[in-house]
């Protein structure tokens, strides 16, 4: 059992207190030089508030570089049967034997990358579904600091003067386009690494000199 848990004197919200108070770069600082942790998440569903996490998978960037070795796959316990959301992600309820908890995980993850940019495709949704979870575990909202490359991926085709249909942005339609390996499978780790790959290719398309305000002002 974690430590924080066995401790009743210290209340779980602290968690997300060290999170929060963890200064992310500055606007001004050099993409090049910003840590980013690209993430995806499998889910029951599309309801932040009724739905829930069922796997995690995360991979960090730093220095234009993939950093294998701390890439994370997790499931996680769900307190319902994942019932038809199976079919998107695969994942059926027999495969939960050894999963984690999700306060397990969420710690593990806020605590090993505070600082650091968030990067997910859509990443709205992934969003949401962590600041819920964080507000039910630890009482807490965290204040996640995220990059859209969905939202870079349309930014850079309206500025090339390309209009594509929203089916064009889905992740693997973005791999294609940019000569990456792509699969149609959905699976949190896989994802998370796909989104890398995409991240790396439009920072390599843009000036060399991009910032994180940049970046932060295409993925609005």
């Amino acid at each position: 059992m974690l430590s924080w848990l066995a401790n009743k004197t210290t209340p779980l919200s602290h968690i997300v207190q060290e999170f929060n108070q963890s200064a992310a770069p500055a606007g001004t600082v050099k993409a090049a030089d910003c840590p980013f942790l690209v993430i995806d998440l499998e889910l029951t569903g599309l309801n932040a508030k009724q739905d829930h996490i069922v796997s995690l998978g995360w991979v960090p960037v730093r220095q234009f570089e993939i950093i294998l070795s701390e890439a994370r796959h997790y499931l996680v316990h769900s307190p319902v049967s994942v019932g038809q959301s199976a079919v998107y992600h695969g994942l059926h309820d027999k495969d939960f034997s050894q999963a984690r908890d999700l306060a397990d995980v969420l710690t593990e993850l806020m605590q090993a990358y505070a600082g650091y940019i968030f990067v997910a495709h859509h990443c709205q949704l992934d969003l949401r579904f962590l600041e819920v979870a964080c507000q039910r575990i630890f009482g807490k909202a965290a204040k996640f600091s995220f990059i859209d490359t969905l939202n870079i991926e349309l930014y850079r085709l309206h500025k090339q003067g390309i209009v594509m249909k929203q089916d064009a942005l889905r992740l693997p339609h973005c791999l294609v386009r940019h000569k990456l390996p792509h699969s149609d499978q959905h699976h949190a780790l896989a994802d998370a690494y796909s989104c890398a790959l995409l991240l790396l290719s439009q920072l390599k398309h843009s000036h060399p000199e991009i910032t994180l305000a940049d970046l932060q002002l295409q993925s609005r």
